[in-house]
Order: structure tokens, then sequence, then C-alpha cells
């Protein structure tokens, strides 16, 4: 495993379990998301965009191991569909999470980055702001000290300048 996928890993497990009563899962720091709340998600996400996330994460994922980057740019577009931090967000929140420990292993993070940069601005905010959302997890006093281990291995995917919930109502109050 990538130091990537073991930090975040530790973030989500650690925090889930210092934050919540009941255990939460390794690695799902939205809370738990099982296959009917993907489901329901599908379900949705097509009635409110028209937007098919099981057909664009296939494409996302392909068999031949080559990223469809199109495909991957319109699963962040669509986090632009939020509004609060609901059952539907937290579940697109895991997806996108699983999906830079997925394919930060397969193509590297700075690949998955370069893809990301190539979206809006409120796009990239929205969708930084789900894969910083796993910090929160972490308890206060070592917050920091895992963000700038995280920055420091990473500088392009939390850069200089990244504010977390900047002018995002579904993070803007940091207890979120």
């Amino acid at each position: 495993m990538t130091r990537i996928v073991l930090a975040m890993l530790l973030v989500a497990s650690v925090g889930a379990a210092q934050r919540t009563p009941a255990p939460i899962p390794d690695g799902m720091p939205f809370g738990h998301v099982g296959d009917a709340d993907v489901d329901r998600f599908q379900e949705f996400a097509l009635k409110r965009a028209g937007f098919d996330l099981k057909a664009e994460m296939a494409r996302v994922y392909s068999s031949d191991n080559k990223l469809d980057e199109d495909a991957l740019g319109r699963v962040f577009s669509f986090s632009r569909q939020f509004n609060t931090l609901d059952k539907y967000a937290r579940t697109y929140g895991q997806i996108i999470y699983s999906s830079l420990l997925n394919l930060g292993e397969q193509i590297g993070v700075e690949a998955y980055v370069k893809v990301l940069d190539r979206q809006s601005p409120e796009v990239q905010q929205r969708v930084r702001d789900f894969l910083y959302y796993p910090m929160l997890q972490v308890p206060k006093e070592h917050r920091k000290e895992a963000e700038d281990e995280t920055r420091r291995m990473y500088p392009t995917l939390f850069p200089v300048g990244f504010q977390f919930g900047r002018g995002d109502p579904i993070f803007a109050d940091p207890k979120t």
C-alpha cells in the first residue's frame, strides 16, 4: 500500500473510533455506506440530474486499467448537486474518498489530481472538501500534524491556499 492509503485509513479509523459511540468500519469516514446506500444514491442521481453514477464509475474503473479521465471529471462535477451533508452527500463522499484510495494506488495521486485540476474552481473546492473531510475525524490535538504530513507528501492534493469549506455551504461549519 502506498503511504497515502495508510495515512488516510489511519485518519478515518482513529477518528471514527474516537468521535462516534458506535464503531464505524475502517476506511469509512462518512459513516457506514453499504450497497443499499449506493443503490439509493444511484436512484437519487438519476432523478436529480439524469446522472448514471454506476455507469460513470464503471468507465472510471475500466477493465483495461486505463483511467477514463472524462468519466472521472463527470463524477467530480456531480459534487455540485449537494447543498447539505445529507445521506446522499455522505455516500458521494465515500465514493470519492474510495476513488482516491483506489485510483491513487492504480494510477498515482498526481494523475488523479491532474483530472481534478482541470475542473472548475467550484468543483475543485467541493471535491477537495470531500477529500479533506476525513482529516476532521482525527482528534483536534493531532489534526495539524496529520494535515501537515498529508500536505507535505501530496502538495497538489491540498495545495497551499486550500482552505477547507471556503465558500462551500456543505462544509462551511467545521463541525460537519
